[in-house]
């Protein structure tokens, strides 16, 4: 849809026309020109552009092994003991491995670029779950966890004598628009990113007066899907489907080109060599960090992580050698 996607990019400044920045490889630093500018910066926006203020909240889940739960075919939504309408989801995933979360804690101060989730968020996620147990889950059966941040828009009065808990603050989407003339989109959640999406842009087109209709993102389908009945046609493991859609057939044929990318990364784990040099050749994966923590979801156990890096290693080589 003619969008040039540039990674590894940090925004330094903001302006209505435009962006300084600097590329976090090779420390260069230069100018981008636009005829608009939206800031979608999630929990840094406010450090970008001025008056836009800035909750952000905390939210932590585990990974467990299944047998740490016993037989799980479908997830649980378990009450916070004390509150009316929060609740903790332990959810079985493809790969075997179940998440439990989240929680809904404030972060003052510095904001982190990766979010550490701290033993606070653990212990309480685990006495949640517990609560409903008959056999308890221990710290030690705790074998990965992960946190974000959610950038929750701050209306508390200047004045106020305290801020209202970060589980009470309304999760709608709020678009600003700064006196230079950028547009900000914050607040919301990632089910409504393409209502997030469609109102930012909608509102950048108004106000520089762009030659364009409205957004048209709900009606555009993401890479890879289907109508059901297409889906169920593939030629390929369900799993593979559920994972990525029309490209599965494609995903698989690279492994029919070589039988070693049709192994997993690392024993008992689902995802297969294919899938990682897919990541790389056709999911803009540059390095070990993309493909085991952002890619494949194989990093959120440590001890996973560390088996599979050698497979990625030589899979980054192999992808490199083919440019």
């Amino acid at each position: 849809h003619g969008a040039r996607v540039l990674t590894r990019v940090r925004a330094l400044e903001l302006t209505a026309t435009g962006a300084r920045v600097r590329d976090e490889l090779s420390g260069e630093e230069g100018e981008i020109r636009a005829r608009a500018v939206i800031n979608a910066a999630g929990v840094w926006a406010g450090g970008l552009v001025d008056g836009v203020r800035i909750r952000p909240s905390r939210g932590t889940h585990l990974v467990l092994r299944p047998e740490s739960l016993g037989p799980l075919t479908a997830g649980l939504h378990i009450p916070v003991p004390g509150e009316t309408n929060r609740f903790v989801l332990v959810l079985p995933q493809d790969d075997g491995r179940v998440y439990v979360g989240l929680t809904d804690e404030p972060v003052d101060g510095d904001i982190p670029d990766v979010t550490e989730p701290p033993e606070t968020d653990i212990g309480f996620l685990l006495d949640v779950l517990c609560s409903v147990l008959h056999v308890p889950v221990h710290r030690d059966d705790v074998v990965g966890a992960f946190a974000g941040l959610r950038p929750l828009l701050d209306t508390t009065p200047e004045d106020a004598d305290a801020p209202p808990r970060t589980a009470d603050i309304s999760r709608r989407h709020a678009v600003l628009t700064s006196s230079e003339g950028v547009v900000t989109v914050v607040g919301g959640k990632l089910t409504t990113y393409r209502r997030m999406a469609e109102d930012a842009v909608d509102a950048a087109v108004r106000l520089r007066g762009l030659p364009a209709g409205p957004s048209r993102t709900a009606s555009l389908p993401l890479v890879g899907a289907a109508p059901p009945h297409v889906l169920a046609g593939l030629s390929a493991p369900r799993r593979l489907v559920r994972r990525h859609g029309t490209e599965a057939p494609a995903v698989l044929a690279l492994a029919g080109r070589d039988p070693r990318l049709a192994e997993p990364l690392l024993p008992g784990h689902p995802v297969t060599a294919a899938e990682a040099l897919w990541a790389v050749l056709h999911e803009g994966a540059l390095d070990e960090e993309d493909v085991l923590d952002r890619r494949t979801r194989i990093g959120l156990v440590p001890s996973d992580r560390t088996a599979a890096q050698e497979a990625v290693r030589a899979l980054l080589a192999d992808a490199a050698a083919r440019d």
